[in-house]
């Protein structure tokens, strides 16, 4: 059976960013969601329209349809209404959230402020129990050439405390003409069930003469989606190494994927790369790819985040794995004396080289054959086994070689050797793991 699934994965593998979203069954529901948005629209006053030119929304679509194919009649709607193009192009590469938006989940805020010509806006959120995505806007009365984001704090009010477990912050804006509108998302996820509806977003925007700082209030108006909880607790063997899935916990932003490795395990296994959502039609959901994909709770132990399929209903739902980054337990950390400047370890293979010791920076060559773009150290610590506080990493690849580099502050000749202990390694296990949820 594993077979022809693998047969159709096969048919697959070449187009499927570019599957079509089941939406035959949704399109009634989506239309009618976004004319009674376009009815509310014109019965009240809004705080601020998106702003896009109608140029450059043609040339984001371009690049939009040809990673996701739309149904025709959210496609239409996409296009009509103000602004939905640039936060369809943010979140392209992720089913999960555009299958939100599809289903009408997303809730529209648009809450601006003004000061000294850039205006910030909260043009909207997807929220669910784990998370919030919240998309803001930023318009300039002049061309701007650089923008940035160097603070982003959000907090509820009426005493709603938010317990945040990660953030993704935004971006540097660039632009070598200069441009008048830019936009972007945050994305939170919290260790607890979110509670608050009201919240107070505080933004640090430095542009290329003057820093200003924005407060804005908006409000949760619509229900928040209940999880869905899957519980497994079934087992793969991928090269003689277990692994036990618990539970999925289905959110409309993401799924969690509980999942457990036998201590027995002779590998540490670091990132299950390929783990995906199958349908019996073979349409796939991927690993979160920007973002957080993993929260590891020991070394035996992680949550996987993968694409939600909240708002779509299969027959048969499969976890399908074949590829694991994994590491014998021995190799799992890389041992270098920086006083001396060698390396006194490392995993089977020697590809790490040309140790680089310079003040608080250490760097060294790895010589990969496979693409690998990864930060590879979970954690540093001393000659003590005292863990060093968020040690800085870099990468960067050509001809062959990923050259790391990360800094550890207060690095002095007395907490050598150093252990720098590996969350991502180029060395894999491959296999056929299969289990149907559904």
């Amino acid at each position: 059976m594993f077979e022809k699934e693998e047969e159709k994965l096969t048919n697959h593998k070449n187009s499927y960013d570019n599957i079509d979203i089941p939406l035959k069954l949704l399109d009634d529901a989506i239309v009618a969601g976004f004319q009674k948005a376009k009815s509310e629209e014109k019965q009240k006053p809004r705080t601020k329209k998106w702003v896009l030119s109608l140029a450059t929304a043609a040339i984001l679509f371009i690049g939009f349809f040809t990673s996701v194919r739309l149904s025709p009649a959210f496609a239409d709607y996409v296009t009509v209404i103000p602004g939905m193009e640039k936060l369809v192009e943010l979140i392209r590469s992720d089913k999960g959230k555009l299958q939100a938006i599809q289903n009408d989940y997303y809730e529209e805020i648009n809450v601006s402020q003004e000061k000294d010509g850039l205006t910030f806006t909260v043009d909207g959120v997807i929220a669910d129990e784990d998370g919030l995505v919240l998309f803001y806007s930023l318009e300039a009365e002049e061309k701007q050439k650089e923008l940035l984001i160097e603070e982003v704090h959000l907090e509820g009010l009426e005493n709603e405390k938010l317990d945040l477990g990660s953030f993704s912050s935004g971006k540097q804006f660039i632009s070598e003409d200069g441009e008048t509108t830019f936009n972007d998302m945050f994305e939170y996820h919290f260790q607890t069930p979110l509670k608050a509806r009201s919240f107070e977003l505080t933004v640090k925007v430095k542009g290329e003469q003057q820093t200003k700082m924005y407060q804005i209030q908006f409000e949760l108006k619509k229900d928040i989606q209940k999880k869905k909880t899957i519980t497994l607790n079934k087992t793969v063997n991928i090269e003689e190494q277990k692994i036990t899935f618990l539970t999925a916990e289905i959110y409309p932003l993401r799924i969690a994927v509980h999942v457990k490795m036998d201590p027995k395990n002779t590998k540490k296994l670091l990132d299950f790369e390929d783990l995906r959502l199958v349908d019996e039609k073979g349409e796939i959901w991927n690993k979160i790819a920007n973002g957080v994909t993993a929260s590891r709770i020991s070394d035996d132990e992680v949550i996987i985040y993968l694409q939600s399929n909240y708002f779509h209903d299969p027959k048969e739902l499969y976890l399908v794995l074949n590829k694991i980054q994994a590491i014998d337990k021995e190799d799992a950390s890389i041992v270098i004396d920086t006083q001396n400047k060698k390396i006194l370890k490392q995993p089977k293979g020697n590809i790490v080289s040309d140790l680089i010791v310079e003040g608080e920076h250490v760097g060294f060559d790895m010589h990969i054959i496979d693409e690998f773009h990864y930060f590879p150290f979970a954690a540093v610590k001393d000659k003590n086994g005292k863990q060093i506080e968020s040690p800085e990493q870099s990468t960067a690849s050509h001809d062959g070689n990923t050259e790391v580099g990360l800094r550890i502050p207060g690095l002095t000749a007395e907490m050598s050797p150093i252990s720098l202990e590996l969350s991502f390694y180029p060395s894999w296990i491959k296999g056929e793991g299969k289990i149907r949820i559904r």
